[in-house]
């Protein structure tokens, strides 16, 4: 018994990067990869408590099964901590996708349309159903206003993009647009970003929208990645 919970614990500790790996290479939907993480935790929750009992039962009796049930409940603490993690944060934010500094009247988005598909999440931003549970979930995000002039906030802006690494997909000076693609770290997903640069009284100001192309919810990516815009953008400002 000792030995088949050794080896179903690797198999456990192995289901998240293989899920990660496998969506990341294209060899299958993300949907599958997260399909992967689940059957991770239920096989990771069976080896910890059959191992527990393992340990008990045979402490006396087979003390080397004891301690390899004991050893395998253990590496299925690792898998079962990583991914519960993100189900924590998963928790912890709105199931939402698109983030916008303006709520009223979010950026445009024009070449991104292009390379988004039928089967990746609407560009369009529901005011009615998004702008509340934003708000409430991420106060922080919103317009960002600077002294500089329109075109001077435009090559800054376009600067802290590809300071951030977002790979720009189109920019207009004139029209004060600038859209980008940025790729997430762990999952390779793309999430498209357009940044408005417009004049306002004596001020300019700067909106950006972040929208998943995959998945319900972001676990809060979208907006960490327009906060992290803003300050570095003011940074740069204040530098």
């Amino acid at each position: 018994m000792g030995l088949w919970l050794r080896r179903l614990s690797y198999l456990a500790i192995l289901g998240f990067p293989l899920s990660v790996l496998g969506t990341r290479l294209a060899l299958f939907d993300f949907r599958v990869g997260f399909q992967g993480l689940r059957y991770t935790v239920y096989l990771a929750v069976i080896v910890i408590v059959v191992g527990l009992i393992v340990a008990v039962l045979q402490r006396r009796s087979n003390p080397p099964g004891a301690r390899a049930g004991l050893v395998a409940a253990a590496i299925c603490l690792l898998p079962l901590f990583g991914i519960g993690s993100q189900l924590v944060t998963a928790k912890s934010v709105p199931a939402i996708h698109n983030i916008s500094t303006d709520t009223t009247n979010p950026p445009d988005f024009f070449k991104i349309v292009e390379l988004r598909s039928a089967q990746n999440n609407p560009l369009y931003y529901d005011v009615d159903e998004l702008a509340e549970i934003q708000q409430a979930a991420y106060p922080e995000i919103k317009t960002l206003y600077t002294p500089l002039s329109k075109s001077d906030a435009h090559d800054r802006a376009l600067v802290v993009a590809e300071a951030l690494g977002w790979e720009i997909v189109d920019q207009n000076a004139v029209a004060g647009i600038i859209e980008a693609t940025a790729t997430t770290a762990l999952w390779n997903f793309k999430d498209d970003i357009v940044i408005r640069v417009s004049d306002e009284g004596n001020q300019v100001a700067i909106d950006l929208r972040s929208v998943s192309r995959v998945g319900q919810s972001d676990l809060g990516a979208n907006a960490k990645r327009i906060k992290k815009f803003m300050d570095a953008f003011a940074t740069l400002s204040n530098g």
